[in-house]
């Protein structure tokens, strides 16, 4: 389940993505396997955070940290080459621009079939989301929500 909150600070509950027909018509382009390696893959970090929350920060993801993280085939930072974010890239006419939008959507849908409770951000220059250290991380951040 996701508690979206938006740049202006309005919060929606969701239970699917916007603009799910065209999600879905991209989705379809992508072979079973694909699509199930990407899934998997999702699920895999997904649930070790879940399951090892970082002492310090918690359970918590950011889309364009993932997405930018060193490709362990390549050693550069951003390659999605020979990785199952690969397929996504490919895709959208190899358009980092375009990829990262379908990635960061992948992940809000996979994390809204999720049973938990994660409440998700994106922040902006007037409202960073590290206020004390003035850092603002680019695409969306999402947090477990602690359970009481």
């Amino acid at each position: 389940m996701l508690r979206d909150m938006d740049e202006n600070g309005g919060v929606r509950e969701m239970h699917d993505i916007d603009y799910r027909e065209r999600f879905d018509r991209k989705w379809n382009e992508f072979t079973a396997e694909e699509q199930q390696t990407i899934d998997i893959e999702i699920n895999r970090l997904l649930d070790a955070l879940t399951d090892d929350p970082d002492p310090n920060w918690g359970s918590i993801m950011n889309t364009s940290i993932e997405g930018g993280k060193v490709n362990p085939f390549t050693g550069s930072p951003g390659d999605w080459s020979g990785t199952p974010w690969h397929p996504i890239w490919e895709r959208h006419g190899q358009s980092d621009e375009q990829a990262a939008l379908y990635f960061g959507t992948l992940w809000k849908l996979r994390i809204i079939e999720r049973p938990e409770l994660w409440i998700g951000i994106r922040n902006t220059e007037a409202r960073p989301t590290f206020p004390n250290r003035e850092i603002t991380l680019p695409g969306k951040t999402y947090f477990l929500a602690r359970k009481s």
